[in-house]
């Protein structure tokens, strides 16, 4: 007997990891995707910026669009916004 495996294109993880590295400002790009089961509910895919692929567990579509919403923003703008240790460092260093 042959199993079929499907090989999906990301990495499976909380959706609770994807605010966090979103807020830290390591997303770039957020998309939303269908799910095959339960029909009707979405998925929330995150590009990297070392351009790995990290997909939620399937989620209602509501959850699911605002959740994409705070994250979008998370990647576009209030990301950016996270001081890193060198910047601090450097700040410091500069007084």
């Amino acid at each position: 007997m042959i199993k079929v495996v499907k090989v999906v294109p990301w990495i499976n993880v909380r959706l609770i990891e994807i605010e966090g590295m979103a807020m830290n400002g390591l997303v770039k790009n957020v998309e939303i995707v269908d799910c095959d089961k339960p029909k009707g509910w979405k998925r929330i895919i995150v590009t990297t910026n070392d351009e790995r692929k990290l997909a939620s567990e399937c989620i209602e579509p509501d959850a699911a669009r605002r959740n994409y919403m705070v994250f979008s923003l998370y990647a576009r703008k209030w990301g950016k916004n996270i001081f890193t240790g060198e910047e601090v460092a450097s700040e410091v260093l500069e007084e």
